[in-house]
Protein backbone atom coordinates (compact mmCIF):
# COMPACT_ATOMS: atom_id res chain seq x y z
CA UNK A 1 0.00 0.00 0.00
CA UNK A 2 1.27 3.38 -1.09
CA UNK A 3 2.05 6.38 0.83
CA UNK A 4 -0.39 7.96 -1.31
CA UNK A 5 -2.94 5.19 -0.68
CA UNK A 6 -2.58 5.69 3.24
CA UNK A 7 -2.90 9.45 2.88
CA UNK A 8 -6.31 9.45 1.23
CA UNK A 9 -7.36 6.55 4.09
CA UNK A 10 -6.61 8.67 6.73
CA UNK A 11 -7.84 11.68 4.87
CA UNK A 12 -11.29 9.77 4.50
CA UNK A 13 -11.78 8.73 8.23
CA UNK A 14 -11.20 12.23 9.26
CA UNK A 15 -13.79 13.24 6.66
CA UNK A 16 -16.35 10.77 7.63
CA UNK A 17 -15.96 10.54 10.95
CA UNK A 18 -16.00 14.50 11.64
CA UNK A 19 -19.00 14.88 9.96
CA UNK A 20 -20.47 11.98 12.27
CA UNK A 21 -19.09 13.13 15.22
CA UNK A 22 -20.23 16.72 13.85
CA UNK A 23 -23.90 15.72 13.05
CA UNK A 24 -24.02 13.93 16.63
CA UNK A 25 -22.55 17.43 18.51
CA UNK A 26 -24.93 19.37 16.64
CA UNK A 27 -27.92 17.27 17.90
CA UNK A 28 -26.55 17.88 21.50
CA UNK A 29 -26.59 21.93 20.97
CA UNK A 30 -30.29 21.46 19.75
CA UNK A 31 -31.70 19.19 22.91
CA UNK A 32 -33.38 21.42 25.49
CA UNK A 33 -32.23 20.72 28.60
CA UNK A 34 -35.83 21.30 30.37
CA UNK A 35 -36.32 18.23 31.84
CA UNK A 36 -34.46 15.02 33.24
CA UNK A 37 -35.09 12.95 30.09
CA UNK A 38 -33.50 15.71 27.92
CA UNK A 39 -30.30 16.14 30.02
CA UNK A 40 -29.87 12.49 29.93
CA UNK A 41 -30.01 12.63 25.86
CA UNK A 42 -27.83 15.18 26.15
CA UNK A 43 -25.43 13.39 28.10
CA UNK A 44 -26.06 10.59 26.16
CA UNK A 45 -24.86 12.58 22.82
CA UNK A 46 -22.00 13.94 24.08
CA UNK A 47 -20.75 10.29 25.21
CA UNK A 48 -21.52 9.44 21.79
CA UNK A 49 -19.67 12.25 20.10
CA UNK A 50 -17.12 11.35 22.39
CA UNK A 51 -16.95 7.67 20.98
CA UNK A 52 -17.37 8.57 17.43
CA UNK A 53 -14.00 10.96 17.69
CA UNK A 54 -11.99 8.43 19.29
CA UNK A 55 -12.97 5.56 16.62
CA UNK A 56 -12.53 8.43 13.74
CA UNK A 57 -8.97 9.49 15.04
CA UNK A 58 -7.76 5.77 15.48
CA UNK A 59 -9.40 4.80 12.04
CA UNK A 60 -6.75 7.96 10.60
CA UNK A 61 -4.10 6.23 13.16
CA UNK A 62 -4.36 3.06 11.66
CA UNK A 63 -4.91 3.78 8.18
CA UNK A 64 -1.14 5.09 7.99
CA UNK A 65 -0.28 1.24 9.08
CA UNK A 66 -1.40 -0.08 5.86
CA UNK A 67 -3.57 -2.64 7.80
CA UNK A 68 -6.51 -3.76 5.07
CA UNK A 69 -9.46 -1.74 5.91
CA UNK A 70 -11.20 -4.23 8.14
CA UNK A 71 -8.28 -4.47 10.39
CA UNK A 72 -8.19 -1.04 10.84
CA UNK A 73 -11.86 -0.53 11.72
CA UNK A 74 -11.78 -3.30 14.56
CA UNK A 75 -8.11 -1.54 15.82
CA UNK A 76 -10.33 1.91 15.56
CA UNK A 77 -13.08 0.34 17.46
CA UNK A 78 -11.06 -1.93 19.76
CA UNK A 79 -9.03 1.41 21.01
CA UNK A 80 -11.56 4.30 20.53
CA UNK A 81 -11.44 4.96 24.48
CA UNK A 82 -7.82 5.99 23.99
CA UNK A 83 -9.90 9.20 23.38
CA UNK A 84 -10.30 9.81 26.97
CA UNK A 85 -6.65 10.28 28.33
CA UNK A 86 -5.82 12.11 25.24
CA UNK A 87 -8.86 14.67 25.95
CA UNK A 88 -7.20 15.35 29.03
CA UNK A 89 -3.77 16.16 27.99
CA UNK A 90 -5.07 18.52 24.98
CA UNK A 91 -7.45 20.31 28.26
CA UNK A 92 -4.85 20.39 30.41
CA UNK A 93 -2.25 22.05 28.04
CA UNK A 94 -5.04 24.63 27.18
CA UNK A 95 -5.75 25.36 30.86
CA UNK A 96 -2.47 26.09 31.29
CA UNK A 97 -1.44 28.31 28.52
CA UNK A 98 -5.01 30.17 28.89
CA UNK A 99 -3.62 30.47 32.38
CA UNK A 100 -0.30 32.00 31.66
CA UNK A 101 -1.75 34.55 28.97
CA UNK A 102 -4.16 35.50 31.84
CA UNK A 103 -1.86 36.29 34.30
CA UNK A 104 0.54 37.94 31.37
CA UNK A 105 -2.28 40.22 30.75
CA UNK A 106 -2.77 40.61 34.44
CA UNK A 107 0.42 41.74 34.59
CA UNK A 108 1.47 43.54 32.00
CA UNK A 109 1.60 46.81 33.31
CA UNK A 110 4.68 45.53 35.37
CA UNK A 111 6.26 43.72 33.08
CA UNK A 112 6.71 46.61 30.80
CA UNK A 113 7.42 49.11 34.09
CA UNK A 114 10.43 46.47 34.68
CA UNK A 115 11.54 46.39 31.19
CA UNK A 116 11.38 50.03 31.00
CA UNK A 117 13.61 50.34 34.39
CA UNK A 118 16.26 47.89 33.60
CA UNK A 119 16.77 48.18 29.66
CA UNK A 120 14.47 51.69 28.76
CA UNK A 121 12.39 50.22 26.41
CA UNK A 122 9.40 51.58 26.54
CA UNK A 123 7.54 49.32 23.87
CA UNK A 124 7.70 45.46 24.46
CA UNK A 125 4.44 44.62 22.28
CA UNK A 126 6.79 41.53 20.35
CA UNK A 127 7.46 39.85 23.83
CA UNK A 128 3.65 40.31 23.74
CA UNK A 129 2.98 39.30 20.49
CA UNK A 130 5.53 36.32 20.55
CA UNK A 131 3.38 34.97 24.43
CA UNK A 132 0.11 34.95 22.04
CA UNK A 133 1.31 33.14 19.45
CA UNK A 134 3.37 30.52 21.80
CA UNK A 135 0.33 30.06 23.68
CA UNK A 136 -1.62 29.42 20.55
CA UNK A 137 0.83 26.76 19.36
CA UNK A 138 1.01 24.95 22.39
CA UNK A 139 -2.76 24.86 21.90
CA UNK A 140 -3.48 23.67 18.36
CA UNK A 141 0.12 22.25 17.05
CA UNK A 142 1.56 20.87 20.47
CA UNK A 143 -1.48 19.72 22.68
CA UNK A 144 -3.03 17.71 19.58
CA UNK A 145 -0.30 16.35 18.61
CA UNK A 146 1.00 14.82 22.64
CA UNK A 147 -2.69 13.43 22.44
CA UNK A 148 -2.25 12.19 18.99
CA UNK A 149 0.64 10.17 19.53
CA UNK A 150 -0.68 8.84 23.30
CA UNK A 151 -3.21 7.37 20.95
CA UNK A 152 -1.33 5.85 18.53
CA UNK A 153 0.83 4.20 21.22
CA UNK A 154 -2.22 2.40 22.70
CA UNK A 155 -3.53 1.52 19.42
CA UNK A 156 -0.52 -0.19 18.60
CA UNK A 157 0.85 -1.09 22.10
CA UNK A 158 -2.00 -1.19 24.58
CA UNK A 159 -2.77 0.83 27.62
CA UNK A 160 0.90 0.03 29.11
CA UNK A 161 2.54 1.74 26.74
CA UNK A 162 0.83 5.41 28.60
CA UNK A 163 3.57 4.81 30.99
CA UNK A 164 5.83 4.89 28.86
CA UNK A 165 7.79 7.61 27.01
CA UNK A 166 7.64 7.19 23.73
CA UNK A 167 4.91 8.57 22.66
CA UNK A 168 5.65 11.53 24.75
CA UNK A 169 9.63 11.52 22.45
CA UNK A 170 7.63 11.19 19.48
CA UNK A 171 5.76 14.09 19.29
CA UNK A 172 8.26 16.82 20.85
CA UNK A 173 10.54 15.35 17.83
CA UNK A 174 12.01 18.57 16.52
CA UNK A 175 11.48 17.79 13.19
CA UNK A 176 7.77 16.62 13.92
CA UNK A 177 7.13 19.45 15.81
CA UNK A 178 8.49 21.19 12.33
CA UNK A 179 6.55 19.55 10.08
CA UNK A 180 3.26 19.45 11.98
CA UNK A 181 3.35 23.24 12.80
CA UNK A 182 3.54 23.02 8.70
CA UNK A 183 0.88 21.00 8.00
CA UNK A 184 -1.43 22.55 10.92
CA UNK A 185 -0.72 26.37 9.04
CA UNK A 186 -1.01 25.60 5.69
CA UNK A 187 -3.85 22.86 5.51
CA UNK A 188 -5.97 23.80 8.75
CA UNK A 189 -5.25 27.57 10.12
CA UNK A 190 -5.39 28.86 6.34
CA UNK A 191 -8.37 27.41 5.27
CA UNK A 192 -10.11 28.20 8.26
CA UNK A 193 -9.11 31.34 8.20
CA UNK A 194 -8.76 33.05 4.74
CA UNK A 195 -11.31 30.21 2.54
CA UNK A 196 -14.08 29.87 5.05
CA UNK A 197 -15.26 33.37 5.32
CA UNK A 198 -14.62 34.28 1.70
CA UNK A 199 -16.78 35.48 -0.66
CA UNK A 200 -16.51 36.90 -4.01
CA UNK A 201 -17.83 40.54 -4.99
CA UNK A 202 -20.68 40.32 -6.92
CA UNK A 203 -21.87 36.49 -6.14
CA UNK A 204 -25.34 36.57 -6.89
CA UNK A 205 -28.02 36.04 -3.90
CA UNK A 206 -29.46 33.06 -5.63
CA UNK A 207 -29.01 29.18 -6.07
CA UNK A 208 -25.36 30.38 -6.73
CA UNK A 209 -24.17 31.51 -4.06
CA UNK A 210 -25.57 28.62 -2.01
CA UNK A 211 -23.76 26.21 -4.16
CA UNK A 212 -20.45 28.06 -3.96
CA UNK A 213 -20.96 28.56 -0.18
CA UNK A 214 -21.43 24.56 -0.12
CA UNK A 215 -18.35 23.86 -2.46
CA UNK A 216 -16.08 26.71 -0.39
CA UNK A 217 -16.86 24.26 2.71
CA UNK A 218 -16.59 21.32 1.07
CA UNK A 219 -12.92 22.43 0.08
CA UNK A 220 -12.19 23.81 3.42
CA UNK A 221 -13.42 20.63 5.31
CA UNK A 222 -11.09 18.84 2.82
CA UNK A 223 -8.01 20.61 3.18
CA UNK A 224 -8.46 20.58 7.18
CA UNK A 225 -8.97 16.64 7.15
CA UNK A 226 -5.50 16.56 4.88
CA UNK A 227 -3.59 18.28 7.64
CA UNK A 228 -4.85 16.75 10.31
CA UNK A 229 -4.29 13.27 8.04
CA UNK A 230 -0.80 14.38 7.80
CA UNK A 231 -0.02 15.54 11.36
CA UNK A 232 -1.39 11.82 12.51
CA UNK A 233 1.30 10.68 9.80
CA UNK A 234 4.31 12.25 12.30
CA UNK A 235 3.13 9.94 15.07
CA UNK A 236 1.93 7.05 13.31
CA UNK A 237 4.66 6.11 11.76
CA UNK A 238 6.48 6.36 14.84
CA UNK A 239 4.51 4.08 16.61
CA UNK A 240 4.35 1.74 13.82
CA UNK A 241 8.51 1.61 13.52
Amino acid sequence: MTQTTRFIGATLWILVGGALAGGVYWGFLNTPESSVGSLVLSAVLVLLALAVAGVTLNGAIGAWSGQPALAVGRRALAHAAGIIPALVIVLLIWWIAGYATGRVGLYSGEISAWFIARFGREDISVLFTTISWLTSWLRWVVAPLLALSLMASIGAAGWASAWRATWLRAALSPGRLVLSTLWFSALVAAPWVYLAPWRPRGLPATSVEIAFIAAKLLVTAVLMAMGLALMIREVARKQAS
